[in-house]
């Protein structure tokens, strides 16, 4: 069985002379797939597994051409002790009729060129660093006091310019900011005023210096755009609480009544049935030309490098591609990711936003390493089903995460899932461990890996309230084993282009072992990565014939350091539980 359709899934345009293509074969041994196409004569480019279900194959190849807008091609495939196989579009009365792709510039899915290398980290401004006591609010509370959903703490924007040395050291090279506009909260998804940098943070000079810093350091920053909702001190909500029906900005809200109730429950719409975050309107057009200002106003006056959404799926589509259209027209390299905890196709294949917040991600390596929800050749599967719904090139601006300001610290999350299954107790020590490979599948995947500040030295807690408590900076709190993996896996990710730009290979599975081996491959360069998500050591042979790997190459684990030989056709290393190896050709 072979299939292939000239529809997103299978035909992908990527460049206006670079097209990617799929077929779907089969699941059998010892297979080759190669498609066959025109370009000065018919060419051939070998294709390689791409996911994987039970019954199926996904093979993937990408192919230059000499002439852009239109390709034709058919497929050829070779199964051990079979004659080969061609697969064509169809056959008419001029013979076997090859498929034929045609595209557009419109077609081709594009990302901001630096979210390929980045490593990002989330910062809950209040909880991070405390730059400038002047400018703390009334009543902040000791550094390192446990949070609640109302106490500040003094964190701001001077602190985090001056913990850029801190950022360097980790590695990371993009931050996500929660808000930073005027609030009387300390999340500040209540905004007050959008076009103003909280007093409590700072002011838009600070902004503008925190900016060019991290610039001047290689870093980019997004910021958290909280468009769905306000707080009750904005402005336009102001005066119609003032003015009832008469205020001109009646419209810019869900009222069913006047006057402005908010108890007993609320007489307008709100997010979650919060009375303190009225929703707006966002098909008015004096709302949407509001907040298109504001999307373009921070590129412009602050010179950020784009927006991470606040619940955009509650907000109308055509908003978000207006927004689009003036953020790619302010700045073409502004990144737009949206906060999306499903399935989003509709919000990536409609090229509405460049990448979401792979929640999904997250819950497949909670399920797997933490909870033992199903075996490791699922989690291989489940993987690849999400790499198939996405564009590909939406795949590489996917956010990672395994924790964020929303949910439970990783380790916390670790230790309740583990602390479920027999024979584990779920301690501190033992998440770590079983965190491990999580981590290497995490910075190895396509995508960029998102930390939430503190994870990287070993900071536990619930959700929220729990998870925002303040960053630790003594050394002697953090968990400095754990810190020095986060560097020497963020360090392999930037030091090996593969990890950041080269597509994704499965090579194989083993449930019983809890092993799970795969490539990233980039033209000539590849990168191997073995994980053992299992208590015991395994001894891995890998067969590297898929890979195109020469006999008596050898190959070194950036992890450990150890090398390795090609001998008989594969490699052979043993692996530690709880552990992985990133291979690289010496």
């Amino acid at each position: 069985m072979l299939h292939h359709r000239t529809a997103p899934r299978f035909c992908q345009p990527l460049a206006p002379t670079k097209l990617l293509l799929r077929l779907k074969t089969r699941r059998r041994e010892k297979q080759h797939c190669q498609v066959v196409y025109e370009d000065r004569g018919l060419q051939t480019a070998p294709m390689h597994v791409y996911a994987r279900t039970p019954r199926y194959l996904y093979y993937q190849a990408e192919i230059e051409l000499s002439r852009p807008w239109e390709c034709r091609y058919f497929f050829r495939q070779e199964v051990e002790g079979a004659g080969p196989v061609y697969f064509f579009a169809g056959i008419d009365g001029q013979g076997v009729r090859p498929f034929t792709y045609r595209w557009t510039a419109a077609d081709i899915f594009t990302v901001p060129d630096w979210i390929y290398d980045a490593v990002s980290y989330q910062i809950f401004p209040d909880r991070f660093y405390n730059g400038n006591p002047a400018n703390d609010p009334p009543g902040t509370r000791p550094w390192g006091e446990a949070p609640t959903r109302e106490n500040f703490f003094g964190g701001d924007l001077e602190g985090i310019q001056a913990k850029i040395p801190y950022l360097k050291f980790l590695g990371v090279n993009a931050l996500w900011l929660n808000p930073i506009f005027a609030s009387p909260s300390n999340h500040r998804y209540n905004t007050s005023d959008y076009l103003a940098v909280d007093p409590v943070l700072g002011d838009t000079a600070t902004l503008c210096r925190l900016v060019e810093s991290l610039h001047a350091n290689g870093m980019h920053l997004i910021l958290d755009g909280v468009f769905n909702h306000t707080g009750t001190e904005f402005f336009a909500f102001k005066d119609v609480v003032a003015r009832g029906a008469s205020s001109p900005y009646k419209d810019w809200y869900y009222f069913h009544g006047f006057p402005v109730k908010s108890e007993p429950r609320p007489n307008y719409t709100c997010w979650w049935d919060i009375p303190s975050l009225p929703k707006l309107k966002a098909s008015n057009p004096e709302v949407r030309n509001y907040l298109l200002h504001v999307a373009t106003y921070w590129l412009r006056e602050a010179g950020t490098d784009g927006w991470r959404l606040d619940v955009p799926n509650e907000i109308e589509p055509a908003f978000w591609r207006e927004f689009r259209r003036q953020v790619k027209e302010t700045n073409p390299q502004a990144y737009i990711v949206g906060e999306i905890w499903h399935d989003a196709r509709f919000w990536l294949q409609n090229h509405l936003f460049d990448g979401v917040m792979n929640y999904l991600f997250r819950d497949l390596v909670l399920d797997y390493f933490a909870r033992r929800r199903f075996p490791i050749s699922t989690l291989d599967y489940l993987l690849g089903l999400i790499r198939l719904r996405y564009p590909e090139a939406a795949n590489f601006a996917l956010l990672n995460l395994v924790g964020s300001h929303d949910t439970a610290r990783v380790i916390t999350a670790f230790q309740e899932g583990l602390a479920g299954l027999p024979g584990h107790t779920g301690s501190y020590a033992e998440a770590i461990t079983h965190l491990r490979p999580a981590l290497i599948l995490q910075f190895t995947y396509p995508g960029a890996p998102l930390i939430y500040y503190g994870d990287e030295v070993g900071m536990t807690g619930g959700p929220d309230p729990d998870c925002r408590r303040t960053m630790p900076w003594d050394p002697r709190a953090w968990n400095q084993d754990l810190l020095n993996f986060y560097r020497r896996l963020i360090a392999l990710r930037q030091r090996l282009l593969p990890l950041r730009r080269g597509y994704f290979q499965p090579l194989f599975t083993d449930d019983g072992a809890e092993v799970y081996a795969y490539a990233r491959r980039l033209a000539g360069e590849k990168v191997i990565v073995i994980l053992n998500a299992g208590d015991l050591t395994q001894s891995i042979n890998l067969a590297v014939g898929e890979m195109e790997i020469a006999g008596g190459t050898t190959w070194q684990d950036g992890l450990s350091g150890r090398c390795f030989e090609v001998q008989g056709g594969k490699i052979s290393l043993p692996l530690e539980a709880n552990a992985g190896a990133i291979l690289v050709s010496c």
